[in-house]
């Protein structure tokens, strides 16, 4: 032990990276950056190709679209007036038939005929050996009993 001393305390000494360190970190990091700025360039190329390729597809679905829907109403309209006319035909000939019925209908034609003998009926006569029926209702036979009168419910 020594006993004179005054205890020391350690040197503490900071040693960082070697500027060689430094400076390939400093290369690494922008490497890095290049790569992602390359990445996103790319990226961004090809998602506008994407939306232009898409927005052409629908430019000439709308293309198509306006065609077929201006051909199906010419087609409607052709139908249309195809069916007016057949109607107007087909109403203007019934009307013609209607016509013609009713003016046979209408035509009277006049003939003179005999009448016919009329029917005679003779005067009903009685059978001499009926008796005249009536109905007649006699309570002598009915006693009163429950249920043999109205039924009044007292």
């Amino acid at each position: 032990m020594c006993i004179g001393s005054q205890p020391q305390a350690p040197q503490v000494v900071y040693q960082g990276p070697s500027e060689d360190d430094i400076r390939r970190n400093e290369e690494s990091l922008a490497n890095y950056q290049q790569q992602i700025s390359d990445q996103q360039t790319a990226f961004q190329a090809q998602l506008q190709q994407q939306i232009d390729d898409a927005n052409a597809s629908t430019a000439a679905l709308q293309t198509q679209y306006d065609a077929d829907l201006q051909a199906a109403s010419q087609a409607g309209q052709a139908q249309i007036a195809a069916a007016e006319t057949a109607g107007a035909a087909e109403t203007a000939a019934a009307s013609s038939a209607a016509q013609r019925q009713a003016v046979n209908a209408l035509t009277v034609t006049t003939q003179q005929t005999e009448a016919a003998m009329p029917e005679t009926t003779t005067a009903s006569t009685k059978k001499k050996d009926q008796k005249p029926k009536s109905l007649k209702i006699s309570t002598a036979g009915v006693s009163n009993a429950v249920g043999s009168g109205v039924n009044l419910g007292i």
